[in-house]
């Protein structure tokens, strides 16, 4: 029978020595799961973004408060060689892959006769194309090392339908969540987790003009991007070796099922 360790309250951190690959590390729910992995022992970030300013600037405040080496590269996820080109950054400074988070995405609130074909085309190549090459990059690394964590972030969205986001998003993302499940399945015999995380309302950048409202959630309010990377944190440790294919909702309450 197999028996494993348990984790204890005095591991260093529950991501020590790890190496991750984060997408839209610079800003939201992305860079606070860089930071929060930094703050659980990640020995190498390596954070995707378009906007490379401010990657840099999180990576430098990942490096100044916690030590861990944090690299900032520039990349379209929705271009194909952009993604070619991060691995190739990647593999000429590290040999292991431990983690890949795909969080980057984008979606707006608008209607359904404001959806263009282009705008249609594009929400699937960023938030729905782009994770699963990644992912698929991601297993070739991970694969001979029969070892990694996968992080789809998916969306509320996903599995209710949208509201106010537009229906593109929502089917992006809806997409996502069974792409997670095939893709758990085809890297499970190496050992290797793939699973998602379903926030509800979170306080970010792109929905600021939404116009939520708090006390439409159970619990009252609305989330922060830290506790979404709490969540994150578990999906991606040892603490959930035994889980994969599933998606953790963070919602507040807004649906229980």
């Amino acid at each position: 029978m197999l028996t494993m360790e348990p984790f204890g309250s005095d591991a260093m951190g529950l991501l020590t020595g790890k190496h991750a690959i984060i997408t839209g590390g610079a800003g939201g729910i992305g860079a606070a799961c860089a930071r929060r992995f930094a703050q659980e022992g990640a020995a190498f970030l390596f954070i995707v973004d378009m906007n490379k300013a401010l990657a840099d600037e999180v990576a430098a405040d990942i490096e100044a408060s916690f030590g861990a080496c944090c690299t900032a590269v520039q990349a379209d996820v929705s271009n194909g060689a952009d993604i070619k080109n991060v691995f190739c950054e990647y593999q000429a400074c590290q040999e292991r892959l431990d983690i890949l988070l795909n969080c980057a995405g984008i979606g707006r609130a608008i209607g359904l006769e404001d959806i263009t074909a282009e705008s249609w085309d594009m929400t699937m190549q960023v938030n729905l194309r782009a994770a699963f090459f990644f992912a698929r990059e991601a297993l070739t690394m991970m694969k001979p090392f029969r070892y990694g964590r996968i992080v789809n972030m998916a969306s509320q969205a996903g599995k209710s339908g949208g509201i106010m986001i537009g229906m593109d998003y929502s089917a992006s993302k809806g997409g996502l969540l069974t792409l997670t499940r095939s893709l758990a399945k085809a890297a499970a015999p190496y050992n290797i987790t793939v699973n998602s995380v379903a926030p509800g309302l979170v306080e970010t950048d792109m929905t600021t003009s939404f116009g939520y409202d708090p006390t439409t959630v159970p619990l009252g309010r609305i989330a922060v991007p830290e506790e979404i990377a709490d969540v994150t944190l578990f999906a991606a440790s040892d603490l959930s070796r035994y889980m994969t294919g599933a998606c953790l909702d963070v919602n507040g309450g807004i649906s229980m099922w």
